[in-house]
Order: C-alpha cells, then structure tokens, then sequence
C-alpha cells in the first residue's frame, strides 16, 4: 500500500519533540563514526540534531517533510537512494520500517546495507501488536494500521535479515504499552464493529485523523462503547502484560 499523498498532506508540525529518541541514538552511535545517511528522516527533528556534530544526510520521499531539515538533504525513496555504495560510516532508520510494504522493505534493507560503509543503527516498534491498531475505512471498508505499521520486530528478527552483520547492541525504550493478544483481537475484529476496536485511551482524540491508504479517504475514526468489545479488552489486560514500545539495534558489518 502506498500513501504518498498522505505524507505530503501530512501536517509535519505535529512532530516537535524526539529528544529521548535521539538522546539514545547518539549514545549508541561509535566513536569512530564522522559520516551518517538518515533515511527515512522524516521532518528532520534527529537529523538536525545530530548535524551538530556529524557530517549528515537527511534522505525522504516526503517534499513538505524536508523543507525542515537544515542539514545537507535529498529527495529520494528509501528503496531507490541515489548514493554511492558504502558512502556513510552509519545508516540511520529511526521508525520508517515498519510501515514498508514488503517488496518496498525488501528493497530498503537492500540499501541500507549497501550505503553503509560499517554500521546500520534502525529504531522501529518493538513487538508491537498490529491487530491491536487496525481500523476499517468507513468507504472502501478497508482494514489497516491506524499508523499504516505493517509487520512486526524483534532482536531475532533483524538477526535474520542482517546476516552479514552482527548485532551489537540492543536496547528497548519508550512508553510502556500493552500487548494484545492476536487470538482475542481476532475475535473482537470478528464480533465486534470496526468503531469499537480502538478504546479511547489507546487514541488520543487528537490524533484520529487518518487517510485510507487504498481510496484516500479521509476521517476522523470513531469510538462507540460495546459490551463484547469491553469484555475483550478486559480479558486482555488480565493475561497480558506491557513492554517498552521502542527497540533499537545497531548492527556492524563482519
């Protein structure tokens, strides 16, 4: 799925704090790192940061998102960056995986490893429960990630896409939320309304705007009370538990 228009349209203002974000990337980053290619940097919040002190690129599909980067930049989709093999000391993701399809992930992993001269340092969520954030378009009554977050990852997992690499350093960090179990999302998603999949206090009211990635439709996702809804939720909360919502690693080349 793509939502170009939506990252255009987006309003990038909305993002004006990532200080402990970028706070535990510059702890992890090496010493003997000078150069950093920032994919997927968004509207610059680290990028800037980390400007004062490294030599930095920030790279971004999103026009809009780059007119607030200040560091040297470039237009360009994560899965097609026009820069010289093993160019940067560090390449940098910080929460752009996640919402990769698959042959547009499988294309981007193929970068970042490419551009890297030694390190690739990537932050997305960690072990998140995508049933948990799934709302239906009222429209084309389609099904997908408020946040359009598309699979989900562990330690393990970048093991096994970065076999050339070993993985040096992990660490987990962020607001704690709660897992949900996928068999009780499943069966919410299947007795209940599309309007009573997300309880309030998982989505600010704030924040529930959204376009449909497949018709771009855009609205505001509701929250209606119901009782088999409510009975799952509880349920969940008693045998589950809450982890950190960021993982990050930082991988070096064999």
């Amino acid at each position: 799925m793509d939502n170009e228009k939506y990252y255009e349209v987006y309003d990038w203002s909305n993002f004006k704090d990532a200080s402990e974000n970028t706070k535990i990337i510059a702890s992890l980053i090496p010493s003997d790192v000078v150069s950093i290619a920032d994919v997927g940097c968004g509207n610059g919040l680290i990028t800037n940061e980390l400007g004062k002190k490294y030599t930095i690129v920030g790279i971004d599909r999103s026009e809009a998102a780059l007119k607030n980067v200040t560091t040297e930049k470039l237009q360009a989709s994560c899965d097609d960056i026009p820069l010289k093999d093993q160019s940067y000391d560090l390449v940098l993701s910080s929460e752009l995986l996640e919402h990769l399809d698959s042959p547009t992930f499988d294309k981007t992993i193929l970068e970042l490893k490419r551009i890297s001269k030694k390190y690739i340092l990537i932050s997305v969520p960690f072990d998140e429960s995508l049933n948990k954030g799934m709302i239906q378009c009222p429209k084309c009554e389609l099904i997908y990630h408020r946040c359009y977050h598309q699979r989900r990852f562990s330690t393990a997992y970048f093991e096994s896409i970065f076999p050339e690499y070993n993985l040096i350093e992990t660490k987990t960090f962020g607001l704690n939320v709660r897992v949900y179990n996928d068999t009780i999302a499943k069966i919410k998603h299947k007795l209940t309304p599309s309007n009573t999949w997300i309880p309030y206090y998982w989505a600010k009211r704030n924040e529930r705007k959204t376009m449909c990635p497949k018709c771009e439709n855009e609205f505001d996702y509701p929250f209606k009370f119901n009782p088999i809804s409510f009975l799952l939720d509880c349920l969940n909360v008693v045998i589950t538990k809450k982890i950190p919502f960021h993982l990050i690693v930082l991988l070096e080349k064999k």
